[in-house]
């Protein structure tokens, strides 16, 4: 049981009995400790109650805030799925800005390295090009050296011809046959 009463209302309540005997109204005492003792149950009963009916509203309230919810009608989670919402868009508009440049720079790497190496083969091209013909420049005045040194010199325009070395015969070799060829036939022009 709970008491709603402070230690100073007993106190004074004490005082007051205590005034009340020294006058002579015992039989009003009684009736007033009678109806402290009903003010005190119907207080409880009351605080109860009350106690009950706060636990009967907030279970409902609870339940109308679940069906709402369930429904998706409740007010505090329409704008916690706005908000939730309005972050998935912020997001997503990030995500394509970010593709978007990301996209731009791969588009400008590419072509640049493209111009790289488009300068670069043309430079080779350039560069093989010009050692080729240096290459060939060389070998021509070489061979006009040659021809010069040749037309000066004009034995080596001679042609020799090639001595080859006669091995003496062994016992056991069979005799070489002379080779037979046929003469070519002449080139008849109509």
């Amino acid at each position: 049981m709970v008491d709603y009463y402070n230690d100073e209302e007993e106190l004074d309540s004490v005082d007051d009995d205590d005034d009340r005997s020294f006058r002579g109204r015992d039989s009003e005492e009684d009736t007033e400790d009678a109806s402290e003792t009903d003010l005190a149950k119907h207080d409880e009963d009351d605080y109860v109650e009350i106690k009950e009916q706060m636990y009967q509203d907030k279970l409902a309230s609870l339940k109308r805030q679940l069906t709402q919810l369930q429904e998706g009608t409740l007010q505090e989670y329409q704008k916690r799925m706005k908000k939730l919402d309005q972050q998935y868009k912020e997001r997503v508009r990030n995500a394509d800005l970010f593709l978007q440049l990301e996209t731009e720079q791969v588009e400008r790497n590419y072509i640049k390295e493209k111009k790289a190496a488009v300068k670069e083969f043309d430079d080779k091209k350039v560069e093989l090009k010009e050692n080729l013909i240096a290459e060939l420049e060389e070998k021509k005045k070489m061979i006009e050296n040659e021809k010069l040194t040749m037309e000066l010199t004009g034995d080596s325009m001679e042609v020799k011809p090639i001595m080859t070395r006669k091995l003496r015969r062994r016992p056991n070799d069979p005799v070489p046959i002379p080779d037979k060829r046929r003469k070519p036939a002449p080139d008849i022009l109509y």
